[in-house]
């Protein structure tokens, strides 16, 4: 377990154990109620919980004025607060399933023609994805499509709560694997090897200080994970924007596919792929931005600190 997941007699920490089995009687709650209710409560509480308790409230207000300085504050509000009831909504399709809860999936079909042409390589494809929309409906749609998946998770610090995500994620289909496992980039390509389709989430933090890159019209501190397994793999490249109108409509815009040109494997080549995906996925989320997650504590955008 974790550092920090434990308590003072070595079990599962006080602050873990409440966190669990909150969510163990909002789970079962969600499950019962239809769908419109169940997006009405969890969006209810989303909010009373920024609102009125603060819950990275103020982190997401500077996010939110560092990509936007030109908007009104008002207008940013109204994106922090949609936003959050975005959030929200993710977690009751996940609950419930995107067919309990009635979603519309527009654009499926699109996205499917794009990832059969992809596969015609039998190289495998990187299905090049943001925080943005319902990330974790796009892997279970397209699992459910007959498409064979791999996500990435990152553990969590709450190990109880992880593992309810990880089976919820599983139950839609495909496989799940640990970020922080040290066989993580054997397992990728052995997956990508048999013709499989591998999520990645782009917009996550490098661990540590390294290469930049431009991310919604600002410097981002990311890892290249992407370039590493196309160039390893050879892997089709197919980014796909993510998006979410209202409570039932997801709309997914596949966009231009591309690929590392063959023996162009070095670092400035990779480093090409990565931003070209997210010049395209940037520019689709600034124009829907109350679909995206801007809640992460540790923030793309934010420097590293120079003692670290």
């Amino acid at each position: 377990m974790p550092a920090g997941a434990r308590g003072r007699s070595g079990g599962v920490s006080g602050k873990h154990r409440t966190e669990y089995v909150l969510f163990c009687f909002f789970r079962g709650l969600i499950r019962r109620l239809p769908a419109g209710a169940a997006y009405r409560v969890l969006e209810m509480l989303a909010l009373v919980m920024q609102e009125g308790f603060g819950w990275r409230k103020q982190g997401t207000r500077e996010r939110l004025r560092e990509v936007f300085p030109e908007r009104s504050e008002e207008e940013r509000e109204g994106i922090r607060r949609e936003a959050v009831r975005n959030l929200a909504r993710n977690m009751v399709d996940l609950i419930k399933g995107p067919e309990s809860c009635g979603v519309q999936v527009e654009g499926a079909d699109a996205l499917f023609k794009a990832l059969e042409r992809a596969r015609e390589r039998e190289k495998g494809v990187l299905l090049v994805i943001a925080h943005s929309g319902n990330w974790d409906h796009a892997g279970i749609v397209t699992a459910r499509g007959g498409f064979p998946m791999c996500f990435i998770a990152r553990h969590q610090k709450n190990s109880r709560m992880y593992r309810e995500l990880i089976r919820a994620r599983e139950e839609g289909g495909g496989t799940v694997v640990d970020r922080d496992d040290p066989r993580l980039i054997r397992k990728l390509l052995a997956f990508l090897a048999e013709n499989g389709v591998v999520a990645i989430l782009v917009d996550i933090r490098a661990r540590k200080a390294g290469d930049t890159y431009r991310f919604l019209g600002r410097t981002a501190w990311l890892g290249n994970g992407l370039g590493l397994l196309a160039a390893k793999s050879g892997a089709e490249v197919l980014p796909v924007y993510l998006g979410r109108d209202g409570r039932r409509l997801h709309f997914w815009k596949p966009l231009s596919p591309r690929r590392l040109k063959s023996g162009a494997v070095g670092k400035p080549e990779r480093r090409a792929l990565l931003q070209s995906c997210l010049d395209d996925l940037s520019a689709e989320i600034l124009l829907r931005p109350e679909a995206y997650f801007w809640f992460n504590k540790r923030w793309v955008l934010e420097p590293f600190d120079e003692d670290v």
